[in-house]
């Protein structure tokens, strides 16, 4: 199948893998999503489909996808709805909005759909944050055939969820407000303020995020809406119900942040307790993006991640 092709926010010193293809395809009610391919260099070992986190694009996860094709895996990486160059939701671009949850991995399941002829060798899940819940919730689904599954500090949980932010969450959305957000709400990424505290402390990939940002200002995103926040904590709940991460019965490696600002590393060691066959490690000293962070910690995650590779 010929694939409509798509812009790639390029830069010289972050180069694509070799030969990777970006296109559109149609997700769930016909939104334009953003999606890419690059095939395994020599013989082909396995496939890897990739979720990002919120905010996130597929850009940020070129020098993964190098990693990964050059070592003999094809890579598959998508920019969600609601975020990347992928159809935004709203009138107002910038704010994160989703109906459901569901959306994220209805719109993963076509895109796989639409290159299973063209991968090879066992389907991995990897993700990052909010990608990490997107993937579980395929994983639990099992409507693919998965043969395991990495999580960069997947967002099972939020680090403040108290019963006050849901009582406000669930106020607001009974009100009407769900395309709104709350006030005083970080957008994330690279217009942060407080992502080299948050996010990332190396400097050169951060560097590289604020550069293809000021690149193409079609990538920003701001804070979430209300309604993505119900919608998130909504899945966040049923993934903890039977039939959630007690389903996902393929090798799993998670990884969390020691210095972790925004999602719950407790809820993380729940969902590992629940999962039958997970490895669960915690990296002091790292932040929120392992895949994004210095290499004595990026390094600490990969090895995770090609531990189960090697051993699916």
């Amino acid at each position: 199948m010929k694939l409509d092709p798509a812009p790639l926010i390029a830069l010289e010193e972050d180069p694509a893998p070799k030969d990777m293809e970006v296109f559109w395809f149609k997700g769930k009610a016909g939104v334009r999503l953003r999606a890419a391919f690059a095939p395994a260099q020599g013989g082909v070992r396995g496939s890897v489909l990739f979720s990002p986190g919120r905010s996130e694009y597929l850009e940020k996860f070129l020098e993964l996808g190098r990693d990964l094709t050059t070592r003999g895996y094809h890579f598959v990486v998508i920019d969600h709805r609601g975020q990347g160059l992928s159809g935004r939701l709203l009138t107002d671009p910038l704010k994160g909005h989703v109906q459901s949850f569901g959306d994220y991995t209805d719109d993963l399941e076509t895109l796989y759909g639409l290159l299973a002829e063209r991968l090879g060798g066992p389907l991995v899940l990897a993700a990052h944050s909010m990608g990490g819940l997107i993937a579980a919730d395929l994983a639990r689904r099992g409507v693919m055939d998965v043969k395991g599954m990495a999580l960069s500090a997947p967002m099972f949980g939020f680090k403040e969820a108290g019963v006050a932010m849901k009582a406000l969450i669930n106020m607001a959305n009974l009100l009407g407000l769900g395309a709104k957000s709350p006030p005083g709400v970080d957008g994330g990424g690279a217009q942060s303020e407080n992502a080299t505290k948050t996010l990332t402390s190396d400097p050169v990939r951060f560097a590289r995020d604020q550069k293809r940002n000021a690149m193409n200002s079609d990538i920003h995103l701001g804070p979430p809406t209300f309604r993505w926040l119900k919608e998130a904590l909504k899945m966040q709940h049923n993934m903890f119900l039977p039939g959630g991460f007690d389903a996902i019965s393929i090798p799993v490696y998670l990884a969390s942040a020691g210095n972790e600002a925004l999602v719950s590393n407790e809820a993380i060691r729940a969902a590992h307790k629940q999962m039958p066959d997970a490895v669960y490690e915690n990296i002091p000293g790292a932040l929120h993006e392992l895949i994004e962070e210095q290499d004595r910690f990026r390094n600490r995650f990969m090895d995770g991640f090609y531990g189960l590779l090697e051993r699916i």
